[in-house]
């Protein structure tokens, strides 16, 4: 074999092992974008941002070879998507551009007819205003062009121009704050050589949002306007010692005015932009691997590839959350059948009913196991008649007279007085207890009726919402359950009015067996004795002297005598004073008794009349509808907002299917590690900083080892550090540790899966049985701890 042969060989080995690693990453993202996810769902891009001028759509031009088009001011007025992908040897240069909101495109023949293309698009974007959001979007092929996808962004906007919308200026910085924003958007800040750093706006911008630096990599431009003696400063930035960036500079110098006016192809350019670099006397001396576009496109190609691999796993838990949540908006807005033929019609009408009925019946039991209620607190029906019970039994007890105050039984021996008849002195009248208490329980009728009124309002409340829920879809129907209900309610609610004021009047005839009436009338006579001794005795003490200061007890218990035969000739004298605190006990401990009985029946009258019937009566209600065709084609109209919405929510959770699936593919499509020999280990090689391995390290070296678990398992101990599973302690006599895993190790594998959550993580180790387990590690990247000083294990 020629020599020749084998460089061909090795390069198109070199180029498919490229195409393998690299560019289905690339495609995910594209794919992910391509689904209109992008309210719900962040996908890493690169965005290029800076000042007006700088030279943004010049880097751009550079990396796809599309002579984008030039001018003073605001001359990229909308977002530019251009999604590139590297073509084999000999195919066709091809481009097809489109807006974000169409799906209609229009193809390019070459680079010139595309630059047409993008400035009428623009026009067309711009024409209300002079500014979009809106992007355009370009896809590109040819052999010559990089594997990348980058977004030009407008020039971030001072002053506006004649003739030009003085909102621009704010529209333009919304649109670049958005982008800012978004945590994977790498930033590609383009910074003009030959201006001071300290007055760059975007790197501002950049660290209010990125202030470490990790995802933003600055571009420096126009190196050739530096003027003699000034390139310290550009050197200074270009080596990251001012305005350091993790990610770092690199230095590219474009086509000028006079090239682009003598049309000077791309491919001169970079020939001229490598002489320039090379020949330069201080720039030459530098690292060549800061200069020219080729590494810019290699830097920002391996850069946007190791974000995605980095995001993958958040963005798929994500995917998967909203794909949860939208199955369930779907199912809530969708029907429980069919509505086209009369009789699918009827077969719907009794399943709604049916499952109608199901659903109010757990509500009045207070049975809350459907999702349906669960999730609702509203429809909790029972719960909230409680609150109502508790009302009425809060208003009952508010209207209670005072029985122990001295103006009510002042006023009571009064009253007894002027119904005094043909009674012995010392006798109290039976009819005037009767009197009084049915004057008492009369108030009771005005909080019952409010009570009933309430839970009439509670159940057409939730009947309403409960129907809407489950013939979501279906207004009219709604709408004669709604009628139907309320017909319902009206009748139970009268009848209920009824028996309530029933309950007021069997209370108003007093009667009861129950021993508390008795006991509670003795409590309440030895509570008025027990206050009567301590006041005797607080007198006592009060006096001068008292007992313990050497009054004389003689003098003490007269005085405590004296007072208890005042009490007792008030309180049990034949006299209306005495007859009168004897009534109000009396009528305190009848009044208690009998208001307790009188809301727990008013409460069950309610219950039982108003709120369990009415499950029944709307089911044999709306059976009567079964047979009218005319009323049914009615009722199962659906609502256009619903299909709509139906429509729009289906649509979405197929994309996050499809974005869910794209993202388990690329993971199910990663090759598992290598076995090698228990305790073995391998760090992966690179090649142009491309990872050999199918997942990448973040920031560290890829590490794939393979453990024999005994009995005792692994013997690690793990943490949730950032969302990464991280070693931080070994138990004594360790498996892993005996394999050759470091304390800071990060856990991206087990047997060629991604760990998914941090207890699926350690469910997923814990679930292994004895045998051989393949792990892929960073290290590097995560806090480096000693292990002279692990952390035991118990």
């Amino acid at each position: 074999m020629k020599n020749g042969d084998a460089a061909d060989e090795k390069t198109s080995a070199l180029v498919k092992e490229y195409d393998a690693k690299v560019r289905p990453w690339l495609e995910l993202a594209e794919d992910l974008r391509t689904l209109n996810l992008d309210s719900a769902l962040a996908v890493p891009q690169i965005c290029v941002m800076g000042d007006q001028s700088s030279g943004k759509s010049s880097v751009l031009e550079a990396l796809s070879g599309v002579p984008f088009p030039r001018g003073s001011g605001l001359v990229t007025r909308c977002p530019c998507r251009m999604v590139m992908r590297r073509a084999e040897a000999g195919s066709p240069w091809t481009a097809v551009a489109s807006t974000g909101s169409s799906s209609a495109t229009i193809a390019a023949e070459n680079p010139a007819q595309l630059t047409s293309i993008i400035a009428r698009l623009t026009e067309s974007l711009t024409r209300e205003n002079g500014f979009s959001t809106e992007a355009i979007v370009i896809r590109l092929s040819s052999p010559e062009a990089p594997d990348l996808t980058v977004v030009d962004l407008p020039g971030i906007v001072r002053t506006a121009t004649a003739g030009q919308d003085m909102h621009v200026i704010n529209d333009v910085n919304n649109l670049i704050e958005e982008y800012l924003r978004q945590e994977r958007t790498i930033i590609l800040a383009v910074i003009p050589s030959n201006q001071d750093i300290a007055t760059i706006d975007i790197l501002e911008r950049a660290h209010s949002v990125d202030p470490l630096g990790e995802r933003t990599l600055g571009v420096l431009t126009k190196p050739d306007l530096i003027g003699p003696g000034n390139e310290d400063e550009a050197v200074a930035v270009l080596t990251n010692v001012r305005k350091p960036l993790k990610l770092g500079y690199v230095m590219v110098k474009n086509r000028s005015q006079a090239q682009v006016k003598q049309a000077t192809s791309n491919v001169a350019a970079r020939h001229d932009e490598s002489k320039f670099f090379a020949t330069h006397p201080i720039f030459s001396r530098l690292d060549k691997g800061l200069f020219g576009i080729p590494n810019l496109t290699s830097k920002l190609t391996k850069l946007l590839v190791h974000r995605i691999q980095d995001d993958l796993a958040p963005m798929k838990r994500h995917v998967e959350v909203l794909l949860s949540k939208v199955r369930a908006d779907v199912r809530a807005v969708s029907s429980y059948g069919t509505a086209e033929t009369p009789s699918e019609r009827q077969k719907l009408l009794v399943t709604l009913t049916q499952e109608f009925a199901r659903h109010l019946n757990d509500c009045v039991r207070g049975e809350y196991r459907d999702r349906l209620i669960v999730v609702n607190p509203n429809l909790r029906l029972y719960t909230r008649a409680l609150v109502i019970f508790t009302e009425l039994q809060s208003r009952v007890v508010d209207a209670a007279p005072d029985f122990r105050s001295r103006r009510f039984i002042d006023n009571l021996a009064k009253d007894l007085d002027g119904l005094r008849g043909r009674e012995l002195p010392g006798f109290m009248s039976a009819q005037s207890f009767y009197m009084f208490i049915q004057q008492y329980i009369d108030a009771w009728l005005p909080p019952a009726r409010m009570a009933a009124a309430q839970t009439r309002a509670l159940a057409a409340e939730v009947v309403a919402e409960l129907f809407s829920k489950i013939a979501v879809s279906y207004p009219v129907l709604r709408e004669e359950f709604v009628q139907v209900t309320a017909t319902i309610l009206e009748k139970t609610e009268e009848k209920c009015i009824k028996l309530l004021e029933a309950l007021i009047l069997r209370e108003k005839d007093p009667f009861t067996i129950n021993e508390f009436l008795q006991a509670h009338i003795n409590k309440l006579r030895y509570d008025r004795f027990e206050s009567a001794v301590q006041s005797a005795f607080t007198n006592v003490a009060a006096q001068e002297g008292g007992i313990s200061g050497g009054g004389s007890w003689q003098a003490a218990k007269e005085h405590v005598a004296s007072a208890m035969r005042s009490w007792y000739r008030d309180a049990h004298g034949v006299s209306s004073a005495a007859n009168a605190q004897d009534m109000a006990a009396i009528l305190e401990a009848y009044w208690t008794l009998a208001s307790k009985r009188f809301v727990d029946n008013a409460c069950m009258t309610l219950d039982q009349h108003i709120l369990s019937t009415l499950g029944p009566k709307l089911q044999e209600q709306c059976y009567q509808f079964v047979h009218n065709e005319q009323q049914l084609e009615s009722f199962f109209t659906e609502d256009p907002k619903i299909v709509a919405k139906r429509k729009d929510l289906i649509q979405l959770r197929d994309r996050l299917v499809k974005a869910n699936t794209a993202m388990a593919s690329i993971q199910a499509h990663r090759a598992p590690p290598p076995r090698h020999s228990t305790g073995s280990r391998q760090p992966d090689s690179a090649h142009n900083g491309i990872s050999h391995g199918d997942i990448s390290s973040v920031g560290g070296q890829l590490i794939r080892i393979t453990i024999d678990i005994g009995k005792a398992g692994l013997g690690l101990q793990l943490a949730d550090e950032g969302g990464r599973v991280v070693v931080r302690g070994f138990r004594p006599g360790s498996p892993a540790q005996q394999a050759g895993m470091n304390l800071g190790d990060i856990l991206l594998e087990i047997n060629g899966a991604i760990p998914g959550t941090f207890m699926g993580t350690i469910q997923k180790l814990k679930s292994l049985g004895p045998g051989p387990v393949h792990l892929a590690l960073d290290r590097g990247t995560a806090k480096h701890i000693s292990p002279a000083a692990p952390a035991h294990l118990p």
